[in-house]
Order: structure tokens, then sequence, then C-alpha cells
């Protein structure tokens, strides 16, 4: 018999992060816990009984970001201790996908192939962050969603969306509209609403400027990393800004990291910083030097981004030389200097 304590190590989780689950959270755990009762179920029914009278073939759990939806997710297929779970990101998941279908772009089976190699080795599929950002994308996600459900392979996607607003506004979207019926006729569709951002209050708890003389600071730097990450994995994302390429090559669900030259060493100018605000709330830099006169350009860069961040209210973990106190400074850049690390100590204080 499954014995799933799904509530009990969500409570657990919560309170080692120093956060106070929401109803909507502790309903869904309960939800989830729900699905495994019988001795020795069909995973298959089961995860779709609790939910509805039909035999579905997905959970689509949508919610605002930082809601808690991929926390939780991972907390209940960590309770499955015997079955085979393919977790992705699903950015990673379509990348991947592109490349098979790349290598051979000649044969005419490769989805059905990518299902089935999917289907010998995994007992449930999850992909997190789902989302449509092109046609292309759109019609390949529906020809895979098709074999997923004729296959009767369950699937969990977590998305920031309900299905009726995937690709919403997108070119030929009326193409991509059956796909949405499909996904609505073949799943359980779950509503997250938390009103928080549970990695906004996890970062509030925490230190987040940590000083490179302290030995430790690098490895706390990485604790906190994690812990907002929960679980997620980087990629690599693509802005235009004005016709030119900004590469960010560490980026997942509104979190990105950087090292300062990655940041900073680049001709990027204010616009390029708000560019980026649109779509990362939570700045993770490492190594802010000392600056000097050989480094005012990059001061400079640095004055702007923190004025963005501040202004919008983002988040900022950071690595640095030293103390915020003591970070010297070009003479040309002295006077702006001293309202940039007040700032910076505004932006990093524990709350």
């Amino acid at each position: 018999m499954y014995h799933f304590k799904l509530n009990q190590a969500f409570k657990k989780f919560s309170k080692k992060q120093g956060l106070i689950p929401n109803p909507a959270q502790l309903e869904l755990t309960k939800n989830l816990e729900n699905l495994i009762q019988d001795t020795k179920p069909s995973l298959f029914s089961s995860l779709g009984n609790i939910f509805s009278n039909k035999k579905s073939k997905g959970f689509y759990l949508y919610g605002e970001v930082g809601s808690g939806k991929t926390m939780i997710i991972n907390l209940f297929l960590d309770q499955f201790k015997n079955l085979r779970v393919y977790r992705a990101h699903f950015n990673k998941f379509m990348v991947d996908v592109h490349n098979r279908l790349h290598k051979k772009k000649n044969e005419s089976s490769v989805i059905p192939n990518i299902v089935k190699n999917l289907k010998a080795e995994y007992d449930i599929i999850f992909l997190d962050e789902f989302q449509v950002t092109n046609i292309a994308d759109a019609m390949i996600l529906g020809k895979l969603l098709e074999q997923f459900y004729s296959k009767n392979i369950f699937i969990i996607t977590t998305s920031n969306v309900r299905p009726d607003n995937l690709y919403l506004g997108g070119l030929q979207r009326g193409q991509f509209l059956p796909y949405i019926e499909m996904i609505k006729q073949n799943s359980v569709i779950y509503s997250l609403d938390t009103c928080a951002d549970y990695r906004q209050l996890f970062l509030n708890k925490k230190n987040k400027f940590f000083p490179l003389i302290n030995p430790q600071a690098k490895k706390m730097f990485n604790d906190v990393l994690l812990g907002t990450l929960n679980g997620k994995k980087f990629s690599t994302t693509t802005l235009t800004v004005k016709g030119r390429k900004v590469v960010i090559k560490n980026f997942v669900s509104n979190i990105a990291k950087f090292d300062f030259k990655d940041l900073f060493f680049e001709n990027y100018s204010a616009e390029d910083y708000i560019e980026m605000s649109k779509i990362i709330k939570i700045f993770f830099i490492e190594n802010i030097p000392n600056f000097t006169e050989d480094l005012i350009n990059e001061q400079y860069r640095f004055v702007n981004f923190i004025d963005v961040i501040y202004d919008n209210k983002l988040k900022l973990v950071a690595t640095a030389a030293t103390e915020i106190n003591n970070l010297t400074t070009s003479s040309k850049v002295q006077k702006v200097f001293s309202r940039t690390l007040s700032r910076l100590k505004e932006l990093t204080a524990v709350r």
C-alpha cells in the first residue's frame, strides 16, 4: 500500500524555510495525497479519479509565479519511490525535441518515436513552466500531446496561465485551439491561487549579501540560490533589445544568475537592464569588485543597474569583495555611488 505523507512533508519543508503554508497550498497537498488511496492502484486511474469521474490522462496545475506549484509537485513525486519520473523544465524539453527533429528531419515518425522512448523509460512525465510562445512550438507541442494521450502516458504540467490563455494573442493561434481543447478534455485542471510569491517570502528572511572575505560566503550564496530555485534548473534565454541579442546564460522562472563580468563588462545600457527587469524578478550576482579608476565604465553600469532594480522593487542576492560600506569607488563616481551603496543595503537587507 502507498503511504503518502505529502501534507506532512510540505508543512515540514515550509517550517524549515521559514514560510507559512497558504490554505490553497494545503488543500492541494491534501488532494494530491488522496490520489493514491487504494491498495496498489493503477497509477493512471488513481491520478484522475480523485478530481473527477472521468479517466484523466494529465494534471494541469496553474497559478501565479512563486505560488509554490513546482515545490508541491516535486514533493508529491518524491513520494513515489518505485516510479520512474521524467522531470524537465518545459523550455529544455522543447530544445531537446527540436534537436531530435533537426537530426532526423527527413523522417516522418520522429515525434511518435520520442514519445515511444519516453514511455519505455518513464512511468510519468512532469513538465515544469509549461508555455507556448510561437506557432512552430505550438504545432509540435500539439502533436506531442496527441501521442502522450493516445499512448496513455500520464503527464503533469505546471503553468502560469490557465489552458484557455495559452499562446494568447499569438500568431495563427487558431491552429493551436484544438490542442487546448485536447488538454482540457484529457487533463484535470487545477488552479493554485495563493496570492503570494513564496520565493519572495523566502528571500525576505535570508541574508542576501555575502562578502568574499568570509570563507563561507560562496556556500551561503549557493544555499540561498538553491533554496530559491527549489529544484528548478537554469537554461539559456535571449532577449532582443533594438535588434541586439542579449543572452542570459542562467535563467529560469524569473530568476537569473550572473557573474559581475557577464552583466557589467558588456556594453549594456540602462535600457538593457530595464528589458532584463521585465523577465527577471530575482537577480543573483557573484563577484562584485572593489571599484577603481580602471573600472569606471563598469561602475557606471552597476549604478544604472542598481537604480533599475531598486525602482522596480526587484530582489538581489550577491557576493562581493568586501562589506557594502567598504566597497571602494572611482573618484569620478564617488558622489553618486553613495546613493548606490545605500540602495544596495536596502535591497539586500533581511526583512
